[in-house]
């Protein structure tokens, strides 16, 4: 949260701290830096300038009397700062009345793509966004003002999503379909080919990676240097596809026993006539009685076909098998007759020239249909072979894909029965058209040319099943487009190994890739790009290049400077940190500073090579022949210690082990919707979904603030009002009810008051009510006199409106007009984490007047907190901020859990479940780095310890709460039963991964903790006042220096 605006005031106050002498040069730099940083998260460029000018006037000019002129110029940063962003104002309840509260928004922004967007479906589909709408508009689609809107929750449509804490893909579920008018839109350009792209709404988020952080941000405020996220791999599973009830509609007859056809009959209880006349494939009746004599009946009459079927078209003579499953041979001869085929209305026709597909198309032929096709040199081209195969029945069966008698020309695509089908099914037929129509070279790359852009598209997202990252380019031949797909480097060894090829040349061809890449490395798709971050990575933990390169990653030099590196390379440069810990430079300088030895501990080899880099940096420098540490390699020394090394060591982990590839943006574009409307999906938890290879996102504050106050004791409900999006109201439902909080809501009422009026007795028994009102892009004139004749009849207590920190400075705007409209008495400040302007959403309410009370840090219930600007300004300077943790122990604690525990201690029945209990609520506050970063007094402490020391006490604690989760009930209640019989100990190790050492000390706490219950030294009620447990929190994390 404005990480860049915090390192800045961090950095500006070290180098006043610092510094020597204070001159005018000094403060005209810190006063730039400051002015780069606050126009950096989109404060007001003229209240930046003015504010600088009084900082940098009133330090050369004033200082208060009893304070140093250092100590004067960090007071006037601190409360320059402070006062732009306005005045704290905290949100109690009143005891003894209904405290109400009336939420307005900015919802319904449009945060939407174009309706010819493809959608992947975690069952394996890839869809139009349109289309998808379309297929559901009988599910009672609702009108809304600027669009519609079908609530699908109650269906089981899932789609791939993207977690950005796991930087992984899961399968979600999406809740509505929206269909919003539309007229400006974006067009994303990724440099990935020539015609990769995707149209959205400029309020449209992406998942970017700046500064090594994933980071969401609008299509507006894209910009081209960023790389977004796009899947490398998709978990589709697929199943076996029946095509059964397509071959139904087909004018088909399968040959059965007549024993049987009389059963059929039989069973329908009609006349043969009465049959004939309601088939739904129509058949003459003498036709139809002739056959049912032969032996032959309607396939459509018959129920549970076998696997494999006897039958024939009604028309044709000869009768052939049909598997009436898509097995991997059906799927391996329609990627046959797709690459190379040509469909005529009594044959299909499929030309080639290697013998191995030949005899391959031959094989399946007879196999599959038992039909002998007829192979016969190709009059038009020399070495090429026509293979038909003559069946009026099975071109009538290539129906089913979508492939009729014709050119295959620019509208071919993947049949849906093939993107359904299981991973195996779907390699058979990509082995099998590629072998047709790609050509593999030998220097890793495959590519496959098509003038149909569906199925180039198609296989683009389809081959990421199999974790294959492709390229689409655009070429026009002879006045006629064509569209290539390409896949380069590390991921054409992968199709090598993933799918691979029949035809031998090419096979060998793409065998060979492995070699290659051993040699050559990974191509552009692989590279996560760092930037400066590698660099200010590794010298932030001490560690040189050199030993990089020697002990981990070869070229790591190379890669630092392009600022940017490869998965598997950067695997291993994160299993090197983790294992080393100490980088050279700072074992070294530590070496020194303990007035070590260095000669010969080092030798001369080792100190002639590093020399000249210490002196360039003036880290340390020769005195009478000894190394000594300079002032300058103290500081860096320091700075070691002070690296969040854990942290950064976890986030680069999570990168290199993501499902995500990152591409560079190669042009962005305004431009104007084609048509009238833009779709989007609310999708479940994560909020994203895939669309066109990208990820796209879509995302109530209601929920975090009703949880907020009942956890703090209070009897909370919300009720909706929102009467014009019909998702609102089942959505606040959907929210309430996963934090237990009661909801009143009344989805056929399109007159709001009408619904406050039917539950206002039932609302008086609560102490707060969350009115939840509908919200607009812009304030209108009708919604103006909806909401006053809401308050007119709810009479809040509170007017909040809740607005998104990515508007910037937009927020002004809204503030005041919805100030003067309808009275706001506050703000809830959404996204705070999530964008590069929330500096601009708190300054302008601060120049609006109106005072910020929440801010939202996350998507969690618990991830919204009361706005200090004294705490808030306090924890930019690594100044701590006690009562925001406080306020987040109360979030998190359960209420009845914790009395459930006082009664236990009271009772002297303390349990290792109570001991669980709280290792969950202090997991829920966040790592211990950040809960030390936020107790006063704590930061220094906190930087003596080593971040991999608090990460690995915080993985002790977890470990606890496995081994508990290990025990038997009888061992959880007396724990020390363990001691006696040691094998229950071991068991317990077993079964959690906790090691025995781990469970002893356990045990050994928690009698401890218990004895001093017993000794009556604390009550219970003071061993869990909040208060004395954060006293007891910052004794432990003293503890820790001592690790």
């Amino acid at each position: 949260m404005l990480d860049n605006l915090s390192n800045a005031i961090k950095k500006a106050t070290d180098k006043i701290a610092n510094a020597i002498f204070l001159d005018k040069n000094l403060i005209n730099s810190v006063i730039k830096d400051l002015q780069r940083s606050l126009i950096e998260v989109d404060v007001n460029v003229q209240l930046v300038l003015n504010i600088t000018q009084k900082i940098k006037k009133s330090a050369l000019d004033e200082r208060l009397k009893g304070i140093e002129k250092k100590e004067h110029i960090i007071k006037l940063l601190h409360d320059e700062l402070k006062e732009i962003l306005g005045e704290r104002r905290e949100l109690k309840l009143k005891s003894g009345q209904i405290n109400k509260f009336m939420m307005l928004g900015l919802y319904g922004s449009g945060k939407c793509i174009h309706g010819n967007t493809n959608v992947q479906l975690s069952n394996g589909n890839i869809k139009k966004i349109k289309e998808i709408y379309e297929e559901n508009i009988s599910n009672n689609e609702e009108r809304l003002e600027d669009g519609f809107i079908i609530d699908i929750s109650n269906q089981n449509l899932l789609v791939p999503s993207f977690n950005p804490n796991t930087l992984k893909i899961e399968n979600k579920r999406v809740t509505d379909l929206w269909k919003l008018k539309k007229e400006d839109l974006y067009e994303i350009s990724l440099d990935n080919g020539n015609d990769f792209s995707i149209k959205v709404t400029p309020e449209h988020p992406f998942f970017v990676l700046r500064n090594g952080q994933v980071i969401k941000t609008r299509a507006e405020e894209l910009n081209n240097n960023d790389w977004i996220a796009t899947p490398q791999k998709v978990k589709v599973e697929g199943k076996n596809i029946s095509i059964e009830e397509n071959l139904k509609k087909l004018p088909i007859s399968i040959i059965l026993p007549r024993r049987e056809i009389k059963q059929i009959i039989e069973y329908h209880k009609q006349t043969i006539k009465q049959i004939n006349k309601n088939l739904i494939v129509k058949r003459n009746y003498c036709k139809f009685t002739q056959e049912l004599k032969c032996g032959q009946i309607p396939i459509e009459l018959v129920d549970n076909l076998p696997n494999i079927i006897l039958a024939r078209e009604k028309n044709a003579s000869k009768i052939i098998t049909i598997p009436t499953l898509l097995n991997l041979d059906f799927a391996e001869f329609l990627g046959y007759v797709m690459g190379d085929g040509n469909i005529r209305p009594q044959y299909i026709q499929i030309s080639n020239e290697d013998p191995e597909i030949i005899n391959r198309i031959k094989e399946l032929t007879k196999i599959l249909f038992n039909i002998e096709p007829t192979i016969k040199f190709a009059k038009r081209t020399e070495k090429m072979y026509d293979i038909r195969i003559c069946s009026t029945t099975l071109v009538k069966i290539m129906s089913i894909f979508g492939l009729f008698p014709g050119k295959k020309g620019k509208n071919l695509s993947i049949p849906q029965e093939i993107l359904l089908s299981d991973n195996e099914t779907v390699r058979q037929f990509i082995k099998a058209y590629f072998d047709c129509d790609s050509y593999a070279s030998p220097n890793r790359y495959i590519e496959l040319t098509s003038e149909s852009h569906i199925i180039i598209e198609q296989f683009n997202m389809i081959l990421k099943r199999f974790g294959i990252v492709s390229t689409i380019s655009k070429k026009i031949i002879n006045l006629i487009p064509y569209w290539r797909l390409a896949i380069k480097s590390r991921y054409a060894e992968k199709y090598a190994e993933k799918i691979g090829y029949l035809i031998g040349y090419k096979r060998e061809k793409v065998e060979k890739y492995k070699d290659i890449g051993l040699i050559q490395g990974c191509g552009n798709q692989d590279m996560i790009p760092f930037h400066t971050f590698l660099k200010e990575t590794r010298q932030s933990m001490g560690f040189s290049i050199g030993e990089i390169q020697d002990n981990a990653v070869y070229s790591f030099g190379t890669y630092e400077n392009k600022g940017s590196i490869s998965k598997e390379q950067l695997k291993k440069l994160v299993n090197y940190y983790r294992l080393t810990k100490k980088g050279m430079y700072s074992q070294f300088l530590e070496k020194i500073q303990h007035k070590n030895n260095i000669k010969q501990e080092y030798g001369t080899k080792f100190l002639n090579g590093i020399k000249k880099h210490l002196q360039n940096t003036g880290l340390a420098e020769l005195k009478e022949n000894e190394w000594v540490i300079s002032n300058i390699g103290q500081k860096y020394l320091q700075q070691i210690k002070e690296t969040k090394s854990g942290e950064i060591i976890q986030n680069l982990s999570n990168l290199a082990n993501s499902e995500v590839c990152w591409l560079p943006i190669k042009n962005i574009s305004k431009i104007k919707n084609n048509e009238e409307y833009v779709y989007d999906l609310t999708v479940e938890d994560n909020h994203s979904f895939i669309a066109e290879g990208f990820i796209v996102h879509n995302t109530t504050t209601i929920s975090k603030l009703a949880l907020y106050y009942s956890k703090r004791g209070s009897k909370v409900c919300a009720i909706g009002l929102d009467v014009h999006r019909p998702a609102a109201s089942t959505q606040l439902k959907q929210l309430c009810d996963k934090i237990n909080i009661a909801c009143f809501i009344k989805p056929e009422e399109k007159d709001p008051t009408k619904i406050w009026k039917e539950y206002e007795k039932e609302l008086s028994k609560y102490d707060l009510i969350l009115i939840d009102t509908a919200g607009r892009d812009a304030l209108e004139a009708s919604l103006i006199k909806e909401i006053k004749s809401i308050a007119k009849i709810a009479k809040p207590t509170e007017t909040l409106l809740v607005i998104p920190a990515d508007i910037g400075q937009t927020a002004r705007k809204q503030a005041i007009t919805f100030k003067e409209a309808v009275s706001i008495t506050g703000v809830i400040i959404t996204r705070m984490d999530s964008t590069a302007k929330a500096g601009g959403a708190l300054t302008s309410c601060y120049e609006a007047k109106v005072p910020v009370i929440f801010i939202g840090t996350g998507e969690k219930p618990a991830d919204l907190e009361q706005f200090n600007p004294e705490s808030f300004l306090s924890r930019m300077l690594g100044m701590g901020d006690l009562e925001s943790l406080m306020e987040k122990i109360h979030t998190v604690t359960d209420e009845q859990k914790l009395k459930k525990t006082q009664k236990n201690i009271e009772e002297g029945k303390l349990t290792l479940r109570d001991v669980q209990s709280q290792l969950e609520s202090m997991e829920s506050l966040g790592s211990m780095d950040k809960i030390m970063s936020m107790i006063p007094g704590l930061g220094k402490a906190k930087e003596k310890i080593s971040s991999e020391k608090l990460e690995q006490q915080q993985q002790k604690l977890k470990g606890y709460k496995h081994a508990i989760n290990s025990m038997t009930k009888e061992e959880i209640e007396n724990p020390e039963i363990m001691e006696k019989e040691t094998s229950r100990i071991q068991r317990v190790s077993k079964g959690s991964g906790v090691s025995t050492t781990d469970i002893r000390n356990l045990i050994k706490q928690y009698k401890m903790l218990k004895e001093m219950l017993k000794s009556g030294k604390s009550s219970s009620s003071d061993m869990l006042d909040q208060k004395n447990l954060m006293k007891m929190a910052k004794k432990l994390a003293k503890k820790g220096m001592k690790i």
